[in-house]
Order: C-alpha cells, then structure tokens, then sequence
C-alpha cells in the first residue's frame, strides 16, 4: 500500500464530506470557537486550500458535496437549532458563490460511491469469528466491538483493546495471504466509535488523533 498523504492540523476534525474527485473536512477550534474548512484533490493527492469558514458563527455545519460546489448550513443559535441559510462554495477555490442549485433537498448528486466499514458489537454472531482472526494473526485479544470491512483482496478491521484503563482503536489492513499491510493506533478513547475509516475507490481514508487525516492507495 502506498501512502498518498498525512495532513495534521492544528484543529479537530469535525466532519468529512466526499466527492467524486475531492474531500472537503470542517475543522473545528473550540477554545477559539472558531471554524476552518479544507479541501483535499483526491486524484492528486494534494491540499488544495485551507482557510476559515466565510460565515462567522459557531452555528454552522458541512453539507454535501454537488459537482463543483460545497454545502454550509447556517442555524439559528437555540436549544433546537433551526436551519437559517444555506451558503455555497466553489470547491476549487473555496470562494463563497452567489449560485443557488437547483437541486433536491439532499443536494448531493452522489454518481460515484464510496463504501463504509459495518459495525459489528460484542453481541452480534459474527463477533467471535473476528475475534478468532485477529488472536490468531496478532495474538490480541480485542474488545466491544469492531469496524470491518472487505475489499478485493484485502480485510480492513478497526478493532479495541483494553490498554491503561482506556480503549485503544487500531486500524488493520491484511490481505488474502494474512499479510499484515498496515496496524496502526488511531486513538485512545473511552467508547467505541463509528465509521472510523472510509473507502473511496481505490483509497482508505482515516482519521487519526482527531486532528490527522490519512490516506492510503489500496493497490
């Protein structure tokens, strides 16, 4: 596997949207209250620009992605937040844009796909197989739950354990010949979380630290 880019930011990742050639993260400082958008050339492997949110408020959120334009909602600064406003960005240059799509409430026109790992707790029947797995290929004995997934020849589980009173999440990549290609911490926690990596043909996206985002080129 090759590694296509590591980009660490000052701020924690909040919330990712994909394209069919870019990925678009809403990076948030909450000592400062303040709110940052990237924007990452997936073809290219590149950081295309960095800059703070153009609506000054706290209140906002990371739509979806639709062809050449980024989503914002705006809401109102209450106990039940309602939307206010939609605002739109060229996702090439990260300017604001009069435009206004005319396109359905869900605004994104999703063509290409990408694909998210299942989430199987202790409880579920497959659990055990998984946990045989990983014992037996690293001689760990994993904990709560697990993140898998399969992709042509390859198995990519991100698993728990129990280490210095806290959850330890790793992301494993192995392939048909159990040949480990990546085993890697991605954070201590105290709860499992979800959706802790994502495919898009043919790259593995993760975060790590909260504040890193990685990807891999699944060849």
């Amino acid at each position: 596997m090759k590694k296509l880019f590591a980009f660490t930011f000052q701020e924690k990742i909040w919330n990712i949207q994909l394209g069919e050639h870019h990925l678009v993260a809403e990076l948030r400082n909450e000592t400062l209250r303040k709110v940052e958008l990237i924007c990452i050339d997936l073809v290219h492997a590149v950081l295309i620009w960095k800059q703070a949110s153009p609506i000054n408020t706290w209140w906002q959120s990371l739509g979806k992605l639709n062809n050449n334009l980024v989503e914002l909602i705006e809401f109102s600064e209450e106990t039940k937040p309602q939307v206010t406003q939609k605002h739109y960005l060229n996702i090439l240059t990260g300017e604001l844009t009069e435009y206004i799509p005319q396109v359905p409430d869900n605004f994104s026109s999703q063509t290409y796909r990408y694909l998210q790992p299942v989430h199987y707790t202790e409880q579920n029947e497959h659990f055990p197989a998984i946990h045989r797995f990983l014992y037996r290929l690293l001689n760990v004995d994993i904990q709560k739950g697990v993140d898998y997934l399969e992709y042509k020849d390859k198995i990519i589980i991100s698993y728990y354990l129990y280490q210095e009173n806290k959850l330890w999440n790793y992301l494993l990549v192995v392939n048909n010949r159990k040949e480990v290609l990546l085993n890697e911490l991605l954070t201590e926690s105290e709860g499992l979380g979800l959706g802790t990596f994502t495919v898009k043909p043919e790259i593995l996206l993760y975060v790590k630290n909260k504040s890193q985002l990685h990807g891999y080129e699944l060849n």
